[in-house]
């Protein structure tokens, strides 16, 4: 967390922020459908039943669930795989299972998918049951569904080895509908529906958010504000969250007290984020196709309108396939991109294709396309030397920490390299769609470093915040 943002919050009396813009299971607000659903959904793993199906609209709070259920998971000593990055497709999607179950992940597909039944037969002769979690699974194509599919068909004569969570977008039930599929359709034993908020409902959501960060009534929304707020968001959690992450800072001026929300800051700051256009689009079905794109340009002024948020680079320096492109990509990084690095050694580092588009996100990152996916250039904010020497040690902790703040380290703050800091690694790495080294190399310590990644700085950093994730 900037200083500057830690002393918004204390000035309104909120030990952190009530409305982040990640997900946060550690505030989880739960309703007796949600807990029906987790209660149903961990029945049906732990008794090895079939594919879990979670669907819900952008926003809904799929990946809060899905880390609430892994959660849930390893406290019944089940051992658990979470994918983010869904654009890996095929053996790639395969490779990258394999890492986070702590696999080498070498060869053909053929050779993974028998390392991974080897893994599977060996915790079930232990009673132990396995769980793949995915993310964001719309995305996958067909070749991928039907490979996850082949994943269910390992079994021990009696049992299913691998159970399988997927998580997507309404866009998920269309594609499980084609018949190329009808195999692994017929295998979902439970769909779990995320919806919107109720009216009601989102009074009682933004006081336990504000609750849990220490509010203790000192910031009150009155039924009129409360009404905005729902018609403004239709009850989407994250859309709740952008517009009351924006009267908050309309609370700023405020004299000291108890402060109120009122009517006319809910509009207000849903007109600055851009919201209600996009929760009316999302009300209608038919224009989901056309409001998916215009997310994109909206998303931009969001982020526009937040203090310290960085801004991606334009989408032509993607890489093309043109000659003129191919040429082009080894050149140096223009002049005004190294400009914004500053002083320093200077590092490049070759990565996927595919993790340019995240990696374009921050200023101090230079990308270019070039033949072999991208290369990164950029100034190391913390050194990578030595960083696995004299454990425990303070560096570890502080990446622990990094990482349970963006929701993928669950373990305690220990300041050790073990399997749970490792697989951490992975995950993160993994949502960037960097290859999924579970290695604190130099871009992955950057990349933990920055501002856009809701961390605090290496010297603000509490170690003594050591509760579980």
């Amino acid at each position: 967390m900037n200083p500057a943002t830690r002393q918004h919050l204390q000035q309104l009396g909120l030990e952190r922020s009530p409305f982040p813009p990640t997900p946060d299971s550690a505030a989880y607000f739960q309703t007796d459908a949600l807990e029906r659903e987790l209660v149903e959904a961990t029945h049906c793993l732990r008794t090895r039943s079939g594919f879990v199906l979670l669907t819900g609209e952008v926003g809904t709070g799929k990946t809060t669930f899905l880390r609430r259920l892994m959660s849930t998971l390893e406290r019944e000593d089940m051992v658990v795989s979470l994918v983010f990055n869904t654009y890996l497709q095929g053996n790639d999607l395969l490779a990258a299972v394999l890492r986070d179950f702590g696999l080498p992940a070498e060869g053909n597909a053929a050779d993974n998918i028998d390392r991974l039944n080897r893994f599977l037969l060996e915790r079930w002769q232990r009673q132990t049951t396995c769980v793949l979690l995915i993310d964001d699974a719309q995305n996958l194509d067909i070749e991928s569904l039907e490979l996850l599919r082949l994943l269910t068909c390992l079994e021990s004569g009696q049992e299913k080895l691998l159970q399988i969570v997927l998580a997507g977008q309404p866009e998920l039930l269309q594609v499980l509908a084609q018949p190329a599929i009808r195999q692994l359709s017929s295998r979902i034993s439970k769909h779990a529906q995320l919806c919107a908020l109720a009216r009601d409902r989102t009074g009682d959501y933004v006081r336990f958010r504000l609750d849990s960060a220490g509010a203790d009534g000192a910031i009150a929304l009155d039924e009129a504000a409360i009404t905005a707020l729902h018609r403004a968001s239709n009850g989407n959690p994250r859309h709740i969250h952008q517009i009351m992450d924006r009267c908050l800072y309309g609370l700023y001026g405020q004299a000291a007290g108890p402060r109120r929300i009122d009517a006319a800051l809910i509009r207000t700051a849903a007109a600055e984020a851009g919201v209600q256009r996009r929760a009316r689009a999302l009300r209608y079905p038919w224009a989901l196709a056309a409001s998916l794109g215009g997310l994109l340009a909206v998303g931009g002024l969001v982020l526009s309108l937040r203090p310290g948020d960085t801004h991606a680079e334009p989408a032509s320096t993607v890489a093309s396939a043109s000659p003129a492109a191919a040429s082009a990509a080894t050149a140096p990084p223009p002049q005004h991109c190294l400009a914004r690095l500053g002083d320093g050694a200077r590092r490049q580092v070759q990565v996927p294709s595919g993790a340019a588009p995240y990696l374009r996100q921050h200023d101090d990152l230079c990308v270019q396309a070039t033949a072999q996916g991208a290369l990164v250039t950029f100034v190391p904010r913390v050194p990578d030397a030595d960083l696995l020497q004299q454990q425990p040690n303070t560096r570890l902790q502080q990446l622990q920490y990094r990482l349970q703040q963006q929701g993928h380290y669950d373990g305690q703050l220990d300041g050790r390299f073990g399997p749970l800091t490792q697989r951490a690694l992975r995950r993160m790495q993994q949502h960037n769609a960097l290859p999924a080294t579970g290695t604190p190399d130099a871009l992955t310590l950057h990349l933990l470093a920055l501002p856009a990644a809701h961390a605090d700085s290496p010297n603000d950093m509490d170690p003594s915040r050591n509760g579980h994730g």
